[in-house]
């Protein structure tokens, strides 16, 4: 049976991604990724809502350091990525929803060697929603001292350490949302 390039035929009760073409995939994920996301978006207001700035934000580190405990092992393991080098763990930062492939978070390497990389993030939806509404505060709390991707294990090595050399407000759109140091600790 030839490929599925989209889902406009009758339905299929045995569907199975197997059916899909490549191209179909690649634009469902893409759409994932944002309902991802969107979806900690929505969670990090109705916590706001409900109970508070600071308490939405505790809510929102611990959330996401839970799931980069849980689920960045499987990335690992179903990639097959060995964690030797700083350029590994970034390997592990292109896999999940919230991913650093370019799509949603628009991002640039400069690799001084294969353990220190500076990456700059051009494009981040969610900071861009935050400078927009003047949302510093916001901004601090999920980008800076406690970012969940500051967490080692967000790139599978105990060792892969992160540091923010640039945040906003930024002076013009055409600055980067951010700008991240990354390292093996030394031992």
């Amino acid at each position: 049976m030839p490929e599925m390039h989209d889902y406009s035929g009758p339905f299929k009760p045995d569907v199975h991604w197997e059916d899909f073409s490549k191209d179909f995939l690649i634009k469902i994920m893409r759409l994932w990724q944002y309902a991802y996301l969107d979806m900690a978006g929505s969670w990090y207001a109705a916590v706001e809502k409900h109970h508070g700035f600071d308490a939405a934000n505790e809510c929102e580190s611990e959330a996401w350091n839970e799931v980069v405990e849980h689920m960045t092992p499987m990335y690992v393991k179903a990639a097959k990525i060995e964690l030797n080098t700083v350029l590994d763990s970034l390997k592990v930062l292109q896999l999940p929803p919230d991913n650093t492939q370019g799509d949603i978070f628009a991002v640039e390497y400069d690799i001084k060697n294969e353990n220190h990389v500076i990456m700059p993030i051009k494009k981040c939806p969610g900071y861009e929603s935050w400078e927009r509404k003047g949302q510093i505060a916001r901004m601090t709390a999920m980008c800076c001292e406690e970012a969940p991707i500051l967490n080692p294990k967000y790139g599978g090595n105990p060792k892969f350490k992160g540091k923010m050399l640039k945040r906003g407000p930024r002076k013009s759109p055409n600055e980067p949302c951010c700008v991240w140091e990354w390292k093996l600790e030394e031992e």
